[in-house]
């Protein structure tokens, strides 16, 4: 079954001429579910195996939000239960496997931000090959997790180093600091209408033979797919004890009932 003959549940997907929109559409925040995951997974897979797609725009379907990152209710309810396995499978996963998808998409993958982008958020747009970031109004851009005393795996903290300048990954990644998006530094292009940028880019790109584009991108990437391979055994110990210790459980439970009110 074709991506537009199939239901999605988190996302709207569709076509115009070769190029696919995926916009993710799970309210409020497009909060990274378990359900997000899967579909983003499947989606960008589908594209690599698909002749007719030439190349994929990704978006939001929400007004202020792009992504707000890993669901913080999610990790919560794992933590609380204390099965490792659980916590292993969505995390290391899931979870991964997500916010990393369009990097392993074969085909070049642009990203349009107009709204929120906070932690695997970020992960997300930073694991594709062209973000447009939108200037109508601001919006913060940053990483969250350690607020609530949540570490970042290592395939996470080497896609920020990789794709960002090390003093500004390092304060993301250590501070927890938000960013206005007009005072983000990054590798992007800004614009009132960043799908319109995006879609410029792509069809620069698509007008070329891919298969040089498919060969550069996978070398591009290299050394984040490398770490698929490595025993990370030691790390999801450290990442169980560190997510149901008493102090980051009592984090977790403030901040998720700070954002129900």
């Amino acid at each position: 079954m074709s991506l537009l003959q199939q239901t999605w549940k988190t996302l709207s997907i569709s076509l115009t001429d070769t190029i696919l929109t995926i916009s993710m559409n799970r309210p409020k925040a497009n909060a990274m579910s378990p359900e997000l995951l899967n579909e983003l997974i499947q989606a960008f897979n589908q594209v690599s195996n698909d002749k007719k797609i030439k190349g994929v725009l990704l978006r939001s379907n929400l007004n202020s939000t792009f992504c707000a990152g890993a669901d913080l209710g999610t990790v919560y309810n794992l933590s609380i239960a204390g099965q490792q396995s659980a916590i292993d499978k969505f995390v290391f996963d899931t979870l991964s496997r997500g916010m990393t998808a369009p990097l392993y998409c074969s085909k070049p993958v642009a990203c349009s931000l107009d709204g929120h982008t906070i932690a695997g958020g970020l992960m997300l747009a930073l694991a594709c090959d062209y973000i447009a970031i939108g200037t109508r109004k601001p919006f913060r851009i940053g990483i969250t997790g350690p607020i609530v005393g949540i570490p970042y795996p290592l395939k996470a903290v080497k896609l920020v180093q990789h794709q960002l300048e090390p003093q500004l990954a390092y304060r993301l990644l250590v501070d927890a600091n938000l960013f206005s998006s007009n005072d983000f530094s990054i590798r992007c292009e800004r614009s009132e209408t960043p799908d319109d940028l995006s879609r410029k880019w792509l069809k620069m790109i698509c007008e070329r033979p891919l298969k040089g584009f498919e060969i550069t991108k996978k070398k591009w990437w290299s050394d984040i797919i490398e770490l698929d391979s490595m025993d990370n055994e030691q790390e999801k110990k450290e990442y169980f004890n560190a997510v149901t210790s008493d102090e980051c459980m009592q984090a977790m439970k403030k901040a998720l009932a700070k954002n129900t009110k």
